[in-house]
């Protein structure tokens, strides 16, 4: 009895969080560009039925345990909240680059371990949820904020990257950053600080979720008291981070040094893979190198699909998994600075069948994750010059705040019992709103970059999401994708970018819980209007910015 309901909690606290890394078939000369509708197994009508029925039984339940369970303080009127944090970024967007403008870059890197006992049984592991507490056991690995800042030289202001080692950055701790940067910002011209994780599931814990879960049962006795709730964030581990971060900002701009910006892609297809239909990946390295004028050190970095999860997601040792590996190349054989942006990653996996001597790696303590690094890393190394444009000196960038409406009750539920930090509004009785942003810029005159809160399912950028024969729905995805709502600019995704709002996931192929074929996504995503929320944000968005 008590295993079995060790289980149901479990369940009722998403169990199945961030566990998008169950294996399946990979087909090794599968195109991954390209959506492959084919492969994609359809439940027969009864069987959706029946599944469907069975959903609106546990939602009705879990919905009835929310409507008895005491609502956070802290989740204001969706007409009264705060906006404090939030940038709506340049207040005018430029055609071309100003006269005589210049690319200026700076980057820094700082430790966010350094100094601190992350093994003293008071540090959790992101990743998964567990019933017994994932506290910290083993450190294989630093971890690192790193910092770029970039500037086109039209005085309209830098605009600034960081991106964490960490699993998940809520925009309530974004936000926070924000403000406690903003008279810097103000004093150095800095329009934009944005903040991204590489979403390792063997990270510390920086979203909350991954504390002492049946302590956390007690967090709405604790709300209702006026104590504060209990998570997975070490609150001296977050003051650091948030230290850290803040002084990685600084350093970065004033390292800022004039030069060239060039992009160019990199075929990576045969080293990662897409685990749920449509199948479809932006399956590039696509990289930006940046060299001064000076001869100095040159600025790389990266975007690119594969999870962080090479240690698998359950586990309690720490490692920055394969993006340090490729920084470690990436210094060492290009003498170059190097970070990694993490694009439209939605269920999306590492492959490592192909590289060679990955058996005998495998053999050693994160061999196999250091490999693959270096693997990748080689490949920008070798063939990251071989169509290189330079990108004109031009940044435009410009954010607007959304409010993605919860149909899912298991995480209403989870931000009920302090298992989230997302900022929450109340939207009626029993109806809530989770308070984000998008952010769109245009780099140069062909590329543009979307901002996505989340895990994003990279057919709702590119297209091929699943035909009506197909989806769970029966019924076609109507919406515009990203990229035609950008126009003839190529678009690349930047995701979980200041805010981790769960996966996204295209509303008519939105699965019924206990379908395999869902892959646990559906546990973890705030509900099935989120893509259309977030199409009709973005759209609304890009259309302001080319009125300016």
């Amino acid at each position: 009895m008590k295993k079995m309901f060790r289980k149901a909690i479990t369940v009722m606290l998403c169990v199945a969080l961030f566990m998008s890394a169950v294996p399946m078939a990979f087909a090794a000369d599968k195109d991954f560009t390209k959506p492959v509708h084919g492969e994609a197994k359809t439940a027969s009508k009864a069987e959706k039925t029946l599944l469907d029925g069975v959903d609106v039984v546990l939602n009705a339940l879990i919905n009835g345990i929310n409507a008895l369970t005491h609502t956070p303080r802290s989740w204001e009127k969706e007409t009264d909240y705060s906006k404090d944090g939030f940038t709506e970024g340049q207040t005018d967007f430029l055609d071309a680059p100003a006269a005589n403008a210049v690319w200026s870059m700076g980057y820094a890197r700082a430790s966010i371990t350094e100094g601190q006992d992350i093994t003293d049984g008071k540090h959790y592991v992101a990743g998964s949820l567990s019933v017994t507490d994932k506290v910290v056991s083993k450190v294989y690995d630093e971890q690192f904020v790193r910092t770029i800042a970039m500037n086109d030289g039209s005085g309209r202001g830098t605009v600034v990257f960081c991106v964490i080692d960490g699993y998940g950055m809520s925009s309530t701790d974004v936000r926070a950053i924000r403000q406690e940067l903003a008279d810097f910002c103000a004093k150095n011209d800095v329009a934009a600080v944005n903040i991204t994780v590489l979403h390792q599931h063997s990270a510390v814990d920086t979203f909350g979720m991954n504390g002492p879960l049946f302590s956390e049962l007690l967090n709405p006795w604790r709300d209702l008291f006026g104590k504060k709730m209990v998570n997975g964030q070490n609150e001296t581990y977050m003051r650091n981070l948030f230290d850290k971060t803040e002084q990685s900002v600084k350093e970065a701009v004033a390292a800022m040094k004039t030069g060239k910006l060039y992009f160019s892609t990199v075929d990576a297809s045969a080293y990662v893979r897409d685990k749920r239909p449509a199948f479809v990946m932006d399956t590039d390295l696509n990289l930006f190198r940046f060299i001064p004028e000076d001869g100095s050190r040159q600025i790389w970095f990266s975007t690119y699909t594969a999870h962080c999860v090479g240690n698998g997601a359950g586990g309690t040792e720490v490692t920055a998994d394969y993006p340090l590996y490729m920084e470690q190349t990436v210094n060492e054989e290009a003498n170059a600075d190097f970070m990694l942006f993490l694009g439209a990653e939605q269920g999306t996996s590492q492959v490592k069948d192909s590289i060679e001597g990955i058996e005998e790696a495998e053999k050693e303590e994160l061999g196999g994750v250091k490999l693959y690094g270096k693997t990748l890393a080689n490949l920008l190394i070798e063939k990251g010059e071989e169509n290189a444009v330079e990108v004109a000196p031009l940044l435009n960038v410009a954010y607007k705040e959304v409010l993605f409406s919860i149909s899912n009750p298991i995480l209403t539920f989870a931000g009920k019992m302090g298992l989230v930090t997302n900022k929450v509004v109340r939207a009626g009785l029993c109806k809530y709103k989770v308070v984000s942003e998008i952010g769109y810029m245009e780099l140069g005159n062909d590329l543009a970059l979307a901002f996505v809160p989340g895990e994003l399912a990279a057919e709702l950028a590119y297209g091929g999401t699943l035909p009506a024969s197909q989806s769970w729905s029966g019924e076609d995805w109507t919406y515009p994708t990203m990229q035609s709502q950008v126009g003839e600019r190529q678009l690349l995704i930047l995701g979980i970018m200041n805010d981790q709002v769960g996966y996204i996931i295209p509303g008519n192929d939105y699965m019924a819980l206990l379908y395999g074929q869902n892959k646990s996504l559906e546990l973890v995503a705030l509900g099935k209007n989120t893509a259309a929320e977030l199409s009709d944000a973005f759209g609304a968005l890009v259309k302001e910015c080319k009125a300016k």
